[in-house]
């Protein structure tokens, strides 16, 4: 007999998240069999949708569950958070059994060791996708839901914590949850969209252009935009184009200023532009005349979600945010033309904005690099959107391989923060890191050849991964970076990049492929030895693990060839 609890909970996933899902492949099972398939489903998706802060119907475009799914029934990710959710979901009155609970933690060991040789189709399309999603995470939460109110036995809570201890080895990256009936029945209405709520805004300056019913423009505080975010998280953004915004770095500047510089978020910050069907005020508001609350109904943010996000992880945080104001704009769409909201949505998101990369073109010293090279019949791309006739040039590169090659010559540690985050390196044209990889010394013959040395070594080292899988696949290439910059230190030890020609570094490196070989085997035992049952992805963003790895590889490869 069903608890009220469940009877609720099972009313939530029939109406919001049944329709949705996906079940061609159990539909020819019948009554009670289909039901429960239907059901285990929705209750992943519902998770997903918790802990995400999705819509119900982009929930269920995550769940995996089905016959040969390796216990995993729905993988997402935030990209505003960095985070991926990974989900097990039981639809019965049970506490899991330790069985129950060691298939999930051995399918999230496959998924993080890129071994997808026993999943199903659902997880195998999705395979590049959640790879690169799993790399790029800075957390990773493991949920297992189930509609017992009992905790785990102490065996299966064993097994959990073990997993995640030896997992997190190289740094805290899992995070494994029981999310049992109780928090999944508070929990139940959180994922919904916000066409049913109220929103109030306090403007503390404000203006209109027309009608305070249909447009106004002004001021409100960080905390009331942060509080948004936290209590409804990406539902806040279901109608923008965009939904969950890829670029993760524009956060984490925003978050930089918050923390750092408060008094100049307003001055930094483009603001952010909010759809409601409704805007309405109790009083006869005056425009400029102090602060007015309006109350808006079925609100979206079709543009600022990456400042609504940095907010939100901003309070989640700890961090103050009484001194920072953000502009906003809210537009009615009531009784507007059918298209009007879209239109509003493509056009505050398809105009031309300003990226981490091209603050680089400030550096007057790529201007000269650039036109040296060009001079020598080379196209050096730094800024976005060029678009030169690259037939006239005898070679051609960009920001991006000039990078990664220079931070591979300049030693380990630029080359491990590279790896993780190459933005970074650009973010502050007068920092330390920017000015390691391009100091005005540089010459541009071993910015070239340097270039030429990661791509002609990343052709050699490409055939090694190519033609391994599952764990040993992803440790290598994981450590692309650490293997290319002892070769280029290898080679420097005799030359000189500056005063080496191309064809040179080629037939070297040609010669040496047996050495790139030794050097991926190498990496590959030696990650084992000292992060056997950790996540690969986490161990080669960790500097300190890396530079150890690197001295081993020293010592055993390098010094003995």
């Amino acid at each position: 007999m069903m608890t009220l609890q469940v009877k609720q909970i099972h009313k939530r996933l029939t109406e919001d998240f049944i329709p949705h899902i996906d079940i061609r492949d159990v539909a020819k099972h019948k009554g009670r069999n289909l039901e429960q398939h239907k059901l285990t489903r929705a209750l992943a998706a519902m998770c997903i949708a918790t802990y995400a802060h999705i819509p119900a119907n982009e929930a269920a475009e995550y769940v995996t569950d089905g016959a040969g799914d390796d216990g995993i029934d729905a993988i997402a990710y935030s990209s505003i958070t960095k985070t991926a959710y990974i989900v097990q979901s039981k639809y019965k009155e049970q506490v899991p059994s330790p069985a129950e609970v060691e298939k999930f933690t051995r399918g999230i060991e496959h998924l993080l060791s890129d071994n997808y040789k026993f999943m199903n189709n659902k997880l195998k399309r999705r395979q590049e996708e959640i790879s690169e999603n799993l790399s790029d995470s800075d957390h990773i939460v493991a949920v297992f839901c189930y509609l017992s109110p009992d905790s785990p036995s102490e065996e299966a809570l064993n097994i959990s914590t073990q997993f995640t201890n030896d997992i997190n080895n190289s740094g805290d990256v899992l995070e494994f949850r029981y999310m049992k009936l109780n928090e999944i029945h508070a929990e139940r209405h959180i994922a919904q969209t916000l066409e049913s709520a109220e929103v109030v805004l306090q403007l503390e300056k404000w203006l209109t252009p027309g009608n305070f019913n249909k447009e106004i423009m002004g001021i409100v505080s960080g905390n009331q935009i942060a509080e948004l975010y936290t209590k409804f998280g990406d539902a806040l953004f279901d109608k923008n184009i965009r939904k969950v915004i890829a670029n993760s770095e524009t956060n984490n500047l925003i978050l930089d200023t918050i923390r750092n510089s408060p008094a100049d978020f307003w001055s930094y910050n483009n603001g952010i532009t909010i759809l409601a069907n409704t805007i309405d005020c109790a009083d006869k508001p005056h425009p400029g005349s102090g602060a007015e609350r309006f109350r808006l109904s079925s609100v979206s943010i079709v543009n600022g979600a990456q400042t609504s996000g940095a907010l939100g992880r901003a309070m989640i945080e700890g961090v103050p945010l009484d001194d920072i104001f953000v502009t906003v704009r809210i537009i009615s769409t009531d009784k507007r033309a059918e298209n009007f909201g879209q239109n509003v949505t493509r056009f505050t998101n398809t105009q031309n904005t300003i990226g981490v990369k091209e603050f680089v073109a400030l550096d007057p010293n790529q201007e000269y690099w650039h036109d040296t090279l060009k001079d020598a019949g080379v196209l050096y791309k730094y800024k976005t959107g060029e678009q030169p006739n690259e037939d006239e040039f005898e070679y051609s590169f960009g920001l991006e391989d000039a990078t990664r090659a220079l931070a591979c010559l300049s030693g380990i540690e630029d080359a491990t923060r590279t790896k993780s985050k190459i933005s970074q390196m650009w973010s502050n044209i007068e920092g330390e890191r920017y000015k390691r990889l391009f100091p005005e010394t540089l010459n541009v013959m071993t910015m070239l050849n340097a270039v030429i040395f990661w791509r002609s070594f990343n052709e050699i080292y490409s055939q090694l991964t190519s033609s391994s899988e599952g764990k040993r696949k992803k440790v290598l290439q994981e450590g692309t970076y650490v293997c290319c910059t002892l070769t280029m230190e290898k080679f420097g030890y005799d030359h000189a990049l500056e005063d080496v020609k191309h064809q040179d570094i080629e037939g070297w490196l040609h010669d040496k492929a047996n050495l790139i070989a030794q050097l991926a085997n190498a990496c590959f035992d030696h990650h084992e030895e000292i992060n056997g049952s950790g996540y690969a992805g986490s161990f080669f963003k960790n500097s300190d693990k890396v530079s150890s790895l690197a001295d081993t590889l020293r010592q055993t490869v390098l010094h003995r060839s």
